[in-house]
């Protein structure tokens, strides 16, 4: 509540500010608008490849609070639908934690997979 303003409520502004938080975990690198499937996701973590695991994150911004829910499962649906983890399979990747994220002015709600 004290950092995001009531203003900061396009979809760009949330993909910095979650790709920010996010880049401080050393366990993982993070790649922002990276090609993959039929199009690509906001942010991904990657860990090390011998790992194997690989977080897809995809932010939606809804047009009200009661849309937040629908919002997060029409991210989940467009990883699966683009596929994302298509090129991240071929580089080795085998385990999947899949996130949609929907924003609504300083309100969120995530849909994990």
């Amino acid at each position: 509540m004290e950092t995001i303003s009531f203003y900061d409520y396009k979809e760009a502004y949330y993909h910095g500010f979650l790709g920010g938080l996010l880049k401080t975990n050393k366990d993982f690198t993070v790649k922002s608008n990276r090609e993959s499937g039929l199009g690509r996701s906001d942010l991904l973590l990657l860990s090390a490849p011998y790992d194997g695991i690989a977080i897809i994150i995809e932010i939606k911004v809804a047009d009200t609070y009661a849309e937040l829910e629908k919002a997060a499962q029409k991210a989940l649906r467009q990883i699966e639908e683009k596929k994302y983890d298509m090129e991240l399979r071929l580089e080795g990747y085998h385990t999947f934690y899949v996130y949609g994220i929907a924003f609504f002015k300083k309100l969120c709600k995530v849909v994990i997979k």
